[in-house]
């Protein structure tokens, strides 16, 4: 079991505004320990390449055969599963269409050379259905820097969809611009093949909007005036870390194949927090003709859950959850995380003082003593209370 530590909570607070670097810093695995990581990147929201994070993964000793995907273990292991697949050439309402079809019949695609369709297996939560069997599931290891992940752990602890995926694409199959669910974080890891990156931080997509407010599937260069981005190539071994907000495409250079995770902690938890109220206001915005009907707020929730991925309620339920677990651990009663980190004390203190701050923003908003959350609200005054114990 490793222990993760930051800082002493005193020596440690988020910046008031990120510092935006536009050269993507690539370091070897080994190189930088977690503190450093935690400071310098997800502190910071800066982006970073970590070479050499997955030689000992049995994913890349079992899914890789002579530096391709070994299409043939996939089918043996696999070929049964139903996955969602992405058609890279078939756009309808500016995203790629989407269909599911079993792994065996992915992969007999894939071994062709010449391939009528640009198919795209994305968002496979396989490391949860071979859970669901099962069946092992230990083809990776979450890399320590990465280990805080309240997405995660409170999906795992209540028994909800995760948020860790693998991504298996041809050459040339490629992901639109976009920024991540709940702007939350994310890391990949390619086991093989190669990804062009194409990263631009926080506010510079809206120079990217057309008239209708609608983002472009990829940015072209040529298209564009005085727009910073940054363009990284991530290796075979590589994982890249993409800060909250930053959007961004990816296209495969080769066959390839990634692990990724979305995930959110102390270091962005206020922006995810900021995110949702901004899209809040906006969903009320557009159906405000509706303002005095009784369902006024329930249908904004409905809709900001749709198209944010959570609404107040559920963002409440997860700081809470979070806040608890940590505060049983300062009370002598240990967790693991990815079955390999725990925390130490400075960490668990830090989360908790990042916690006690969006406990009161969420306090001081105008849903919080609304009928829509109102079966937790007790228990959320009693979690804040033994936060100032």
């Amino acid at each position: 079991m490793v222990e993760i530590e930051t800082l002493d909570v005193s020596f440690v607070e988020l910046p008031a505004i990120d510092k935006v670097e536009m050269e993507i810093r690539i370091i070897n695995d080994g190189e930088m320990v977690y503190e450093d990581f935690y400071k310098n990147f997800m502190l910071n929201n800066s982006p970073c390449v970590i070479k050499n994070v997955c030689g000992n993964w049995k994913a890349y000793n079992e899914w890789v055969l002579n530096n391709r995907i070994n299409c043939k273990y996939f089918i043996q292991n696999y070929g049964e599963f139903e996955v969602p697949i992405s058609d890279c050439e078939k756009i309808d309402y500016n995203a790629q269409c989407k269909f599911t079809m079993e792994v065996k019949e992915f992969m007999e695609y894939l071994k062709h050379n010449n391939k009528e369709k640009l198919l795209y297996l994305k968002d496979w939560h396989l490391k949860a259905k071979l859970k669901e069997m099962n069946l092992r599931n230990d083809f990776y290891k979450v890399p320590e820097y990465f280990a805080s992940d309240w997405l995660n752990e409170y999906a795992e602890d209540n028994g909800e969809d995760d948020f860790q995926f693998v991504y298996i694409g041809p050459k040339d199959s490629w992901t639109p611009l976009h920024a991540d669910v709940y702007t939350s974080y994310s890391w990949s890891v390619n086991i093989v093949g190669k990804k062009k990156w194409v990263l631009f931080p926080p506010g510079e997509e809206e120079k990217l909007r057309d008239s209708l407010g609608n983002l472009p599937l990829l940015f072209k260069k040529e298209n564009y005036e005085n727009i910073r981005y940054s363009e990284v190539i991530q290796e075979s071994g590589d994982a890249i870390f993409v800060p909250t907000g930053w959007h961004h495409q990816v296209v495969n250079l080769y066959d390839t194949i990634s692990i990724n995770h979305n995930f959110i902690n102390s270091c962005n938890i206020e922006k995810v927090w900021n995110a949702l109220q901004k899209n809040l206001s906006d969903v009320e915005k557009e159906i405000e003709e509706f303002k005095d009907s009784p369902e006024y707020l329930k249908q904004c929730q409905l809709i900001l859950k749709s198209i944010f991925g959570m609404n107040f309620k559920s963002f409440v339920k997860l700081i809470m959850h979070i806040a608890e677990k940590r505060l049983n651990q300062i009370n002598s009663m240990p967790f693991t995380v990815f079955d390999s980190y725990n925390f130490g004390n400075n960490h668990i203190m830090f989360d908790l003082h990042i916690l006690y701050k969006i406990f009161n923003l969420v306090e001081n908003h105008a849903l919080f003593n609304n009928s829509l959350i109102g079966n937790i609200i007790s228990q959320f005054h009693d979690i804040k209370d033994r936060m100032t114990k």
